[in-house]
């Protein structure tokens, strides 16, 4: 065994330029780079994510409710080794002796934050040292409280009956955008002056929320402690948030593991191709060792090094690659991160070099197993075939095992397993065609005459090989296919969430008596007259299942809920379940958006009990919805019908559509002085770059599955070279011209290649529409221009691949060939 692994340590350098170990070696290389560019970038996105959920929530975890917290949690977390903070968070005005403005006053203790930067700045943009929290008497603000107040440092202003100094100017600050007062300017006061500011009241809507940080032993303790916790105590941690962070970012991720996973199938593809022809070229060599002597542990010691070094070199290659194309990934991903990213771990490095082994195992196995018990008698019998008929149990084998690798490896067991059963289908169909065509061709008498029908005829002849070829080409070009048509369905529908016609801008806080003043002021201006919808600030109180006793409506009862109500179900959203009401105006009625629904595990006819404006109310579900977010139009979880919400009172919302935005909006606000708006171009800048950023790390991954799907076909091409050169040097041998030889070898590629490209096409459709649907909930229509293309694409690529494989052997001398074979 060392003899032969030191004689494959030797002959490695030789073998592996031949040309079948350099395919081997080029497919683990993609495989690799493949998997480890995804993995590396997955690793530290994951990381950052964690730590810019931790920010966003200004801890590790958080306690939220809209009634004060007992003291007992921040007790409890002292006993666990946490650091806690408190902060309660309401809408109030600040108030200066000429103007006033809405603001979001955060009252905080002086350990805030628990995660991320508090900065606060002077006028002249110098950071002021802090303890988290301005002293009392003191307020911090952001610049635009400070110009449109036109505030200066250490100028007094006022909260209800506190006075207060202007100390500081908030630069930044963790947990942007965590509640209803997301929209309005922010202010930062100490939590004691709270009290004698007086401004919150009975039924002041107010946030309280105690922070949480920590090791993660120790608050994965403390939230066990959690789970008796009230139901309007809301439970928040920086996974939960993590998972919710970036969504172009998880559809960019869902396409890179999809094209990875298709990398590493087509490179397994091209790597048995490469591994066939190898073992068919060594039987010869392996026998000649054989009759010198050399036992069965030589040959497997001599093959096993020579794939281990494979291997080796092949993943280190493509863990290069991997990590440069990492970088490549995140320079054009870097508008949707936004944020430096920790260093990856040592995890895809493993993997990469877990998955060449795997690969190897896959493909070089059964062939391994038929060298080692080559017998001499083959040079006798001048039998140097490749039979896998007696090993088909090793095949099986290596099969699934390399699927149940990809199902650990990409922890999607249900994207393996439709990729597993597609793969299963089409094998056996391209078997099938392939095997009909066989027996199609053999049924029809040739004449030697022309070189088509002598190419028809080595079809024939060649028999499996034809087939193995066929299956070849068609899952190659299937998964080529299927990769193209997502990319382009993927980035077209990011492209058409941010349309011209996108709202640029929210009115908030629109009474009554202001909507024929405000839809005649658009009228004058010329621009269309925006849709008012209700907005009433309720609450959530409990829900009840008619006819059950005990039913687990979770943990989300006494919660805070924005409502509205309409006659007409909205444009941005669809029904999913259930129906829209008829009778509105008679029926008081509710439909919840689905996610909530299933969150609450709710059913069509449960019922829910709200309270506002000092009403308390019950309403029926009548339906589930479907919410188009990426609208940016007005949209609720909760939507009741005319008959429960026309008698409540509401304000009203709006999104509009402006050009020339700047201008107007100034002339509105002086109009209207009392309307809050807010300016979303900024917001839909930043997601149009986002979109622009994922669609071009997508071209660079597809590129990568692109080059390992050629690779493959080429192996297929070059699979019986070696039969194919023979064949020809016999043909001139008797006469043959090059032009009926170069008319056989077209002939033939031009059959299999419209064969495998047709069937592809057919079953891409089908995949295609299963991964749209199930995986990432598009709707799934047939690309005509990809399909097309990708047809045209796949035939011509084998023609012209297959023709410049013999073109070498066309052109050889006969005698050298025979002599040599």
């Amino acid at each position: 065994m060392i003899r032969g692994l030191l004689y494959g340590l030797k002959k490695f350098w030789s073998e592996v330029f031949s040309g079948d170990l350099l395919i081997l070696f080029l497919s683990i290389v993609l495989a690799v780079t493949s998997i480890s560019s995804v993995g590396f970038l997955g690793d530290r996105l994951k990381s950052s994510m964690q730590m810019q959920a931790s920010s966003i929530l200004g801890a590790d975890l958080v306690l939220r409710s809209a009634s004060k917290i007992d003291s007992k949690y921040l007790d409890l977390a002292a006993a666990n080794d946490l650091d806690s903070a408190e902060m309660s968070t309401f809408l109030s005005m600040i108030i200066t002796e000429d103007d006033n403005l809405l603001t979001s006053i955060k009252a905080v203790t002086a350990s805030y934050p628990l995660r991320g930067e508090l900065k606060i700045v002077n006028s002249q943009g110098a950071k002021i040292k802090h303890f988290g929290s301005p002293e009392p008497g003191n307020i911090w603000i952001e610049r635009k409280v400070l110009e449109t107040l036109e505030l200066m440092e250490l100028d007094k202003v006022s909260i209800g009956n506190k006075n207060f100094i202007v100390e500081g100017i908030i630069e930044d600050y963790p947990d942007r955008n965590s509640s209803f007062v997301g929209f309005y300017p922010v202010a930062i006061v100490n939590i004691d002056d709270v009290d004698a500011m007086g401004v919150i009241q009975t039924g002041s809507r107010v946030v309280y929320r105690n922070l949480f940080s920590g090791t993660q032993d120790n608050l994965e303790r403390f939230e066990k402690l959690l789970e008796e916790i009230p139901a309007n105590i809301r439970v928040q941690n920086a996974l939960d948030v993590g998972d919710n962070l970036g969504e172009d970012i998880a559809n960019s991720t869902t396409f890179f593991n999809l094209a990875s996973l298709f990398t590493i199938i087509i490179s397994v593809i091209a790597s048995m191709m490469a591994v066939r022809r190898y073992a068919s070229r060594n039987l010869l060599h392996t026998s000649l060792m054989k009759v010198f002597g050399a036992s069965k542990l030589f040959i497997l010691g001599h093959q096993i090094m020579q794939l281990t070094l494979v291997a080796i070199f092949a993943s280190s290659l493509g863990l290069i690659f991997g990590y440069g194309l990492q970088h490549l990934l995140l320079s054009t991903l870097q508008g949707i991160i936004n944020a430096d990213l920790p260093p990856p771990s040592s995890r895809p490095v493993i993997l990469g070099f877990i998955t060449a082994a795997f690969v190897i195992f896959a493909t070089a196995s059964p062939y391994i197993k038929i060298l080692s018990e080559t017998e001499p008698i083959r040079i006798l019998r001048n039998d140097f075939n490749i039979k896998l008929s007696s090993n088909l149990m090793i095949y099986l084998v290596a099969f699934f095992t390399m699927f149940g690798f990809l199902g650990a490896l990409f922890q999607d067991i249900k994207l393996i397993i439709y990729i597993v059963i597609s793969l299963i289908l089409v094998t056996a169909s391209l078997y099938l065609i392939g095997r009909l065509l066989i027996y199609g061709l053999s049924r029809v008498k040739f004449s030697y005459g022309t070189g088509w029908k002598l190419g028809l005829k080595n079809i024939v002849q060649r028999g499996n090989d034809s087939i193995l070829q066929v299956i070849i080409f068609g899952l190659s070009l299937l998964f080529l296919v299927v990769l193209a048509e997502t990319r382009t369905d993927l980035v077209d529908s990011w492209t058409e969430t941010l349309d011209e016609d996108t709202p640029n801008y929210f009115l908030f806080n629109i009474q009554e008596y202001n909507l024929d003043p405000i839809s005649n002021y658009f009228k004058d201006q010329g621009t269309i007259v925006p849709d008012f919808t209700p907005l009433i600030r309720g609450r959530l109180l409990s829900a009840a299942r008619p006819g059950s006793d005990d039913v687990n409506f979770d943990n989300l009862m006494e919660r805070e809920a924005n409502l509205t109500w309409r006659n007409q179900l909205p444009l941005s959203n669809s029904l999913v379940e259930g129906e829209w009401w008829t009778n509105g105006n008679e029926v008081a009625e509710v439909s919840i958006d689905r996610e909530i629904a299933e969150s609450m595990n709710l059913k069509i006819g449960d019922e829910l009990t709200f309270s506002a404006g000092g009403k308390t109310f019950s309403v029926t579900v009548s339906s589930f919805r479907e919410i188009e977010w990426q609208s940016f139009s007005p949209n609720f979880f909760f939507i009741l019908s005319p008959a429960a919400g026309r008698e409540l009172p509401n304000s009203y919302i709006t999104s509009i559509n402006l050009e020339n935005s700047q201008k107007f909006m100034n002339n509105f606000t002086n109009r209207f002085p009392t309307i809050t708006s807010v300016n979303l171009e900024a917001i839909i800048e930043q997601g149009k770059s986002s979109l622009a950023s994922a669609s071009l790390a997508v071209q660079y991954i597809f590129f990568l599955t692109f080059i390992a799907g050629i690779l493959a076909l080429i192996a297929s091409v070059y699979s019986n070279r070696d039969q194919r050169t023979k064949e020809t040097a016999i043909m001139h041998a008797i006469g043959a011209s090059r032009a009926l030889i170069f008319k056989s070898a077209a002939s033939e590629f031009l059959i299999l290649g419209l064969l495998s490209a047709t069937t592809a096409i057919i079953f891409s459709i089908a995949l295609s529409s299963v991964i749209f649907i199930q995986f990432l909930d598009l709707i799934y229509s047939p690309n005509l221009l990809i399909l097309g293309l990708s047809y045209l694409f796949g035939i011509g690529f084998i023609f012209i691949a297959g023709v410049i494989s013999i073109r070498k052997s066309i052109y050889a001398s006969p005698m050298i060939t025979l002599r040599d074979s």
